[in-house]
């Protein structure tokens, strides 16, 4: 071999070799505490994940669309309509002076029920227990009184998200006469009005149903350790399918999936189980082990190879419970006299499409923790972003932060910067099968959760 060539040869080694140190050695933004600004400055950055990381398009909606949604709704930060806290919420329905022209349907007045304590560790982006989610498009007013002629107090955007107090009998408007009393923080004075139903829905942290579901999983788990379907990719073979369909009769999904059968036979009937979702071992029938699956209240044959009999869920630590159909999340350390709530927040789940599908409903293992995975652009092999801290529960599922959009420069893809609010988040579905997080919140349950010892469960 020539000289030349050996030289070549080295010089080539030595900038690959600092190619690669350069991606490893990148910080991770630990340096201020996320902005609710759309774009955290373009000097924090994670790493760039290897291409095991990436997964499918995680936005159901394309995310550029959340993107103008917060920026045409944020232009003046400074007169943002926030909700309040929950203790402000609990001082104004103490101090409330009820208008007796208008009779009062209801009070809003939710709190933990016995069996979960207060212990809060998460503070970014308060929210109270019951609140309001203008769902017009153009915003709407909050008048003095339920009447569509009282003085407007204030004005709030689509997609936000106030302080609900009362459901009220008033004026009626296209046909209803139901009126929201609510309260905000509008530069800095608190505001109270009412709200027209036709402008918004009410929402609320079903805290009663999230305990149900945490006391169901604990009882499964006095009667013994747990194990969980594991086929990541199809990582351990793909299921049979049924017909053409990406999806079995009861909404689970083909890939990241193993089949259930009805008996120690593959000619038998079956349905999918997803990749992390817990189940019981009972016994072994030849290839098959039979199982107990909590989430479908019935026992099933499964493959011996979708099953690692030496993982187990032996102990619970940790546990989010996310609520697919109020659009919202509760994480909960589990302790000797029930449950600490360590923090509650808003989130966005999957919409089903022709490239999405919706955050499966179930009791999941928690799988792994990532810093960042890279994800594909619609319809495509070709990445186009990334998400932050995120946590595994299913097959390409995460609980995870804003999804960042990578952008051309000069023909190569350049991070723009992690984003850490969206007007979005918290309203309805959005994104595909993933959980979307505010990227603080999504950090502070990358650095809380116990993936040894921790679970996720999906209730409806």
């Amino acid at each position: 071999m020539s000289k030349k060539i050996i030289i070549l040869i080295m010089a080539v080694l030595i900038v690959a070799a600092s190619s690669c140190a350069y991606f490893r050695n990148v910080p991770s933004p630990q340096k201020n505490r996320p902005s609710p600004e759309p774009n955290i400055p373009k000097e924090d950055r994670l790493p760039k994940s290897d291409r095991e990381d990436v997964e499918e398009n995680i936005n159901g909606i394309d995310i550029n669309n959340d993107l103008r949604i917060t920026r045409s709704t944020h232009d003046q930060d400074d007169k943002r309509i926030l909700s309040l806290s929950q203790p402000e919420q609990r001082k104004l329905l103490q101090n409330i002076t009820l208008n007796k022209k208008n009779a009062v349907l209801h009070e809003y007045n939710t709190s933990l029920p016995v069996g979960i304590n207060n212990k809060v560790q998460y503070f970014e982006h308060v929210i109270s227990y019951d609140y309001f989610l203008v769902t017009a498009e153009n915003g709407a007013d909050i008048l003095q009184s339920p009447d569509p002629s009282a003085p407007v107090v204030c004005r709030v955007n689509n997609l936000d998200k106030i302080t609900l107090l009362q459901r009220a009998d008033g004026v009626a408007v296209q046909g209803s006469n139901i009126w929201y009393r609510v309260a905000c923080s509008h530069e800095n004075k608190t505001e109270q009005g009412y709200l027209h139903s036709s402008v918004g829905t009410p929402r609320t942290f079903r805290f009663d149903k999230m305990l149900a579901a945490v006391n169901q999983l604990k009882q499964q788990l006095a009667q013994g350790p747990l194990h969980f379907i594991r086929n990541y990719k199809n990582q351990n073979g793909a299921p049979p399918q049924k017909g053409n369909a990406a999806l079995d009769e009861h909404g689970y999904r083909f890939y990241h999936s193993a089949p259930a059968y009805v008996q120690a036979d593959a000619a038998s009937d079956f349905r999918y189980v997803p990749d992390g979702m817990l189940v019981r071992l009972l016994n072994e029938s030849g290839d098959f082990y039979h199982v107990n699956i909590p989430t479908f209240g019935g026992n099933f044959y499964v493959p011996k190879k979708y099953i690692d009999p030496n993982s187990t869920l032996n102990w619970l630590n940790h546990v989010v419970v996310v609520d697919r159909n109020q659009q919202n999340q509760a994480a909960f350390a589990v302790v000797e006299n029930g449950l600490d709530m360590v923090s509650y927040t808003l989130a966005t789940t999957g919409i089903k499409g022709d490239y999405s599908f919706e955050t499966t409903l179930g009791i999941f293992k928690a799988l792994e923790k990532k810093d960042r995975f890279e994800y594909l652009q619609k319809g495509t092999e070709e990445i186009g972003g990334y998400a932050p801290y995120a946590v595994r529960f299913t097959g390409g599922a995460y609980i995870h932060g804003v999804p960042v959009a990578y952008e051309e420069q000069n023909g190569e893809k350049v991070d723009p910067g992690m984003i850490e609010f969206l007007q979005t988040i918290g309203t309805t579905p959005r994104s595909n099968m993933c959980v979307r997080n505010y990227t603080s919140h999504a950090k502070f349950l990358y650095d809380w959760m116990d993936t040894q010892n921790g679970a996720v469960i999906v209730i409806e």
